[in-house]
């Protein structure tokens, strides 16, 4: 049995993510996305083979000039990637001046990339410069409880990630540089995609208000992650609430502590130190 290219990996890594959203309750009816900055080796053999009219994406993003993304389409159920992925899924290309976008594989029956393609490829560019290169996955996703902590508390970037570090022991060190919070903006806008890059620019998470979680990463297990644990932290905040308050939490030397331990830097603004 031969094995197979870098292109059917990243497709197999790309539906199992679809797939995981939807049974974590992350993904209803169409929601949630998830976007790939293509290597050269993860490219289908026929390449660009399958061209089509160049279409104008009404915002500039020149980090990312000539670069090619695998997106989910827009009105993509996640459940049924796995079924179709050649429909639901397929890669763009931009231009070299960053300013157009074109189909070359994927999205049969005429689809498109998912309608968050501005925060999507501006989120991408921020990380592009924030990472050096290294992070190429983009996903959101519908995440209940954090979507919850937003309504039900007055939250800026310090207040929602001091709560998710002193809530799950594992928080400080998958997220040392904090959880950006981004204040509501029409989905899909310029507006939530500049935003967002502020706040990416700095962190590899952020939580739009009253809509969901944003994570990044250099592959799909890594940007899935930044989002699980953020999520099992505020469920955590939530059940114990619910269990008669919140009487005990790790104090920000407990933080310190474990930040020293696995060898990472809490933003020290954040922390207090």
């Amino acid at each position: 049995m031969s094995a197979i290219t870098p292109f059917e990996e990243l497709l197999q890594q790309v539906t199992r993510a679809a797939h995981d959203l939807w049974i974590k309750g992350w993904a209803e009816r169409n929601a949630g996305n998830i976007s790939v900055r293509l290597k050269q080796e993860q490219m289908p053999e026929n390449g660009t083979a399958t061209q089509d009219d160049w279409h104008e994406l009404g915002f500039e993003a020149p980090a990312l000039a000539g670069e090619f993304f695998l997106f989910s389409s827009t009105g993509c159920h996640m459940r049924n990637v796995e079924l179709l992925p050649e429909r639901y899924l397929g890669i763009i290309e931009l231009d070299e001046q960053a300013r157009r976008f074109r189909r070359v594989w994927g999205f049969s029956g005429g689809g498109r990339p998912t309608s968050e393609l501005a925060p999507h490829l501006i989120a991408h560019a921020a990380r592009v410069v924030a990472s050096a290169g290294a992070d190429r996955v983009v996903m959101h996703a519908h995440a209940p409880v954090l979507i919850a902590l937003t309504y039900s508390m007055d939250l800026d970037t310090a207040r929602l990630t001091h709560l998710l570090w002193e809530m799950h022991t594992e928080c400080v060190v998958v997220l040392p540089t904090g959880c950006g919070f981004v204040p509501w903006s029409v989905p899909g806008s310029i507006d939530l995609a500049r935003a967002t890059a502020e706040e990416l620019s700095k962190r590899p998470l952020a939580i739009w208000q009253f809509h969901g979680a944003i994570g990044t990463g250099p592959d799909i297990d890594t940007a899935f992650g930044l989002i699980d644990t953020a999520e099992k932290a505020a469920q955590i905040y939530k059940h114990a609430a619910a269990c008669g308050g919140i009487r005990n939490k790790l104090s920000n030397a407990q933080i310190a502590a474990l930040a020293r331990a696995f060898s990472v830097t809490p933003d020290p603004e954040i922390l207090g130190e």
